[in-house]
């Protein structure tokens, strides 16, 4: 951190540790809106180029031909909605009305504050997992190590999640609903570590 505040010239003192802490604590929480954005940009890309050969198909194969990543998507939900202690009422993979793959409906519990949390953690999940999975599925891609097909499949895999990492418009609406309980404690790690470095 103190790097950080060198290089924004902003002094060595506990102001400056507050301000860079401030920024860090403002990019956690939009990040993953943010990863979001570019996965969802990404899967436009793909249906914009499979769909100069044939838009119908291009639509078949972001929805339809790439099911892993719509599973692992709702898996990620129904995972944090457990661990978290919301209620899990109905889980749903396959599913094609209003434009859903599928669904998972839970109904949270505890205070009202939990209950946010709850939400926040749920909704976010998608894009945290997928995002790592991304990740660990290209490194091992990238290390060489596997054949020809197990590449093929883990790159199928990646494709997958990124065009189902994404926050559908409940789950960015949910994320925003607890997510202002996660300032306090961000700022207050962040500030921690910078005065310890």
């Amino acid at each position: 951190m103190q790097q950080l505040i060198s290089w924004l010239g902003w002094g060595d003192g506990i102001g400056a540790i507050a301000g860079i802490s401030a920024i860090l604590t403002v990019l956690a929480i939009l990040a993953p809106v943010i990863v979001g954005l570019l996965l969802y940009g990404l899967e436009r890309l793909q249906v914009i180029l499979i769909g100069k050969i044939n838009r119908q198909f291009a639509y078949f194969f972001v929805n339809y031909l790439t099911f892993p990543g719509t599973f692992i998507h709702e898996m990620s939900h129904l995972s944090l909605a457990v661990i978290t202690g919301a209620e899990v009422c109905e889980i749903c993979m396959f599913e094609s009305d209003n434009g859903r793959l599928g669904h998972i409906s839970y109904r949270n519990r505890g205070p009202w504050f939990i209950k946010a949390i709850q939400e926040t953690l749920i909704s976010v999940a998608p894009t945290v997992t997928g995002t790592l999975l991304g990740y660990v599925f290209l490194k091992m891609i990238l290390s060489g190590e596997y054949s020809l097909w197990a590449n093929l499949a883990l790159g199928y895999l990646v494709v997958s999640l990124v065009n189902h990492a994404t926050m559908s418009d409940s789950d960015l609406k949910g994320y925003f609903s607890g997510v202002w309980f996660f300032i306090v404690p961000l700022f207050a790690l962040f500030f921690i570590v910078g005065l310890l470095a």
